[in-house]
């Protein structure tokens, strides 16, 4: 049995062990949907809102015309611009997107500094997340306001890859009061984090109805 049918079977089992299998299922899917939309994007540019190394920019990059990589934390950073140096048709921001600019605080892991390869990807512009609560380590980081960034580029987007540890909440609905700029991105997968920061499961309710029947730009927000 691959892992497809085992979750698909198994999604639909009683309590936590089916809400289990349902995100496992869930977050194949995306991954599947993701691989096709990238396909379909091959003669345009597509983003990657927290690269951490770069291992889904170096997908993008191998496939699409061009990549536009977001990772605002300097260790993964400085490992991102290793992990891509021999693409050309990538470019790199150093800065976290939001909804402003300016500079931010990124809160990491506790035991970030004992093991970053395996910390760096907690890292968060949010303290309230589960994974950096009690931590004290905090570096200061450059912001771009990623709607005007958008706006700016002129040119229409194939897929964005969003996964910045809570910080999607603000772009996600800021996009959709935006649709003059919404409209020109074909694909967004994000990952939402209300399971991590708990005061979001409203908002991040709201936008799955707001996003469910949508056709432009798709929305998949079971990006595991």
């Amino acid at each position: 049995m691959n892992k497809h049918t085992k979750y698909r079977l198994f999604r639909h089992l009683p309590g936590r062990r089916g809400r289990h299998y349902s995100r496992k299922y869930n977050a194949v899917v995306a991954l599947d949907e993701f691989d096709d939309a990238l396909r379909i994007s091959i003669d345009k540019t597509c983003i990657d809102l927290g690269a951490n190394v770069g291992e889904y920019t170096e997908k993008m990059a191998r496939i699409v015309k061009s990549v536009i990589a977001f990772e605002p934390d300097p260790w993964a950073y400085a490992e991102l611009k290793i992990n891509v140096a021999n693409f050309t048709n990538v470019r790199l921001e150093n800065a976290a997107a939001s909804t402003s600019d300016g500079t931010m605080s990124l809160w990491r892991h506790a035991e970030f500094h004992d093991d970053p390869a395996k910390w760096s990807t907690n890292s968060s512009l949010i303290s309230r997340k589960f994974s950096v609560t009690n931590s004290d380590q905090m570096v200061e980081v450059r912001s771009i306001n990623f709607i005007d960034y958008l706006a700016d580029l002129d040119e229409d987007i194939g897929v964005i890859k969003m996964d910045i540890e809570g910080a999607e909440v603000d772009i996600l609905e800021a996009l959709l009061d935006a649709p003059e700029v919404l409209d020109r991105v074909d694909y967004i997968f994000a990952e939402t984090h209300e399971r991590m920061i708990r005061d979001q499961k409203a908002r991040v309710n709201a936008l799955i109805k707001r996003t469910f029947r949508m056709t432009r730009p798709y929305f998949n927000l079971n990006w595991p």
